[in-house]
């Protein structure tokens, strides 16, 4: 092996030794390593089934490679030490020789501890002590620390999943629990969905390659379950808030009607009036009302929901009743009114015309204006006056 080789050979070993050290260092700095390792302020962690068997062994390993990383390195600083001191001419082939045996000889000893993961149960019990070249050490750290970094991130990828659930889980629950509050409500289900959460915490956290949350039934299904039940709550509310509405109305609406009827029974007579909803109505709606309020502080929500629905159809249809009532009464004293108007108009048509002094249109003139100005108006009689008022008045204009 000539000195150009021996260089070149030395620049690619401290190129591998330097990759190794890096790679070494950053599986070390993993945030998910230190907190299996315990250090740089992560509690210890007293890791439990699957994840015991398979992350013990592979930290063991770890610090094992950090030694053979040493011996390593070692080796390869010994081979360019002994480069640095080879002058031309004066034994250099014996000192060419030492460096091709510690880079490509079985120059490194490991103690049965040193020995690499993927080799140790191929050896005897009995066996203390391997000579090893660098070459094979440098492939069988490779072979290992896939091995520790698949392990890794085997635990990483499971930490990350579950707890981006179980923070997600958290947050839903911080929501409904608010949610709550502001209704009011005391729900028992978030303290089953909390136990759930701090079991499966407690396992994830110790043994998260064996972890096995259903959060479906366990936690996200009776979020969802929650989270719709307090939304049928805010919608039986909001339909209780507007029931209530809809009762303040007919209730003014009875009020109104009532009045019509005794104003109308007061102005006019002869007329067909309608009679407002007996109070007895009214006051039965409203315990109904009363009766899903306390219904739903029970927590019956569904069957407030459809006892909304029919108690809103039948304050509606007595509403309905209630404006019928009033406008059918009402439209009594605007006949009332129209008739006064008809005959004013009539008398000054006849006063126009020079027939004021007529004595039939005169007499009709004063029984309807009698009758319309007289409490109560006997509406029939009124109309029938005003009626022949204006067909006098027709035909004593034709014969003129």
């Amino acid at each position: 092996m000539t000195l150009e080789e021996i260089d070149q050979l030395l620049a690619e070993w401290k190129n591998k030794v330097q990759l190794v050290g890096e790679n070494l260092l950053d599986l070390q700095q993993l945030p998910t390593y230190q907190r299996l390792c315990g250090t740089l302020g992560y509690p210890k962690l007293e890791l439990t089934g699957i994840t015991a068997v398979r992350v013990l062994p592979v930290l063991a390993a770890m610090d094992e490679m950090f030694q053979q990383f040493d011996l390593l390195a070692q080796t390869i600083k010994q081979a360019t030490n002994v480069r640095s001191s080879i002058v031309p001419f004066f034994g250099a082939d014996q000192k060419i020789a030492e460096i091709d045996e510690l880079l490509s000889g079985v120059s490194i000893q490991l103690s049965v501890g040193q020995i690499p993961l993927a080799e140790k149960e191929l050896l005897s019990g009995s066996q203390k002590v391997k000579a090893i070249a660098p070459a094979h050490l440098l492939q069988q750290m490779t072979n290992t620390f896939g091995v520790i970094r698949d392990v890794i991130i085997s635990v990483d990828t499971a930490w990350t999943h579950l707890e981006s659930q179980i923070e997600e889980s958290q947050a839903q629950i911080r929501y409904l629990e608010a949610q709550s509050a502001s209704l009011g409500l005391n729900v028992t289900i978030l303290n089953d969905v909390h136990t759930a959460i701090a079991i499966n915490q407690q396992q994830l956290e110790q043994d998260p390659l064996s972890a096995n949350i259903d959060f479906a039934q366990q936690i996200q299904q009776p979020l969802a379950r929650l989270k719709k039940d307090l939304l049928q709550v805010v919608k039986a509310r909001e339909k209780l808030a507007l029931a209530s509405d809809l009762l303040q109305q007919l209730q003014k609406f009875h009020t109104q009607t009532a009045a019509t009827l005794r104003e109308t029974q007061e102005k006019v007579s002869e007329c067909n009036l309608l009679q407002p909803l007996p109070p007895e109505a009214i006051a039965a709606l409203s315990q109904w009302l009363t009766k899903l309020e306390t219904k739903l502080a029970e927590g019956l929500v569904s069957p407030v929901m459809i006892g909304l629905d029919n108690w809103t159809v039948k304050a509606s249809e007595y509403i309905r009743s209630e404006k019928h009532a009033s406008e059918a009464n009402s439209a009594f004293l605007h006949t009332r009114l129209e008739l006064r108007g008809r005959l004013d108009a009539l008398i000054a048509k006849a006063l126009a015309r020079g027939m004021v002094e007529d004595s039939s249109l005169t007499e009709l003139a004063m029984r309807a204006k009698q009758l319309l100005y007289t409490r109560p108006t006997p509406l029939n009689q009124a109309a029938e006056l005003v009626s022949r008022y204006e067909k006098r008045l027709n035909n004593q204009q034709e014969k003129h």
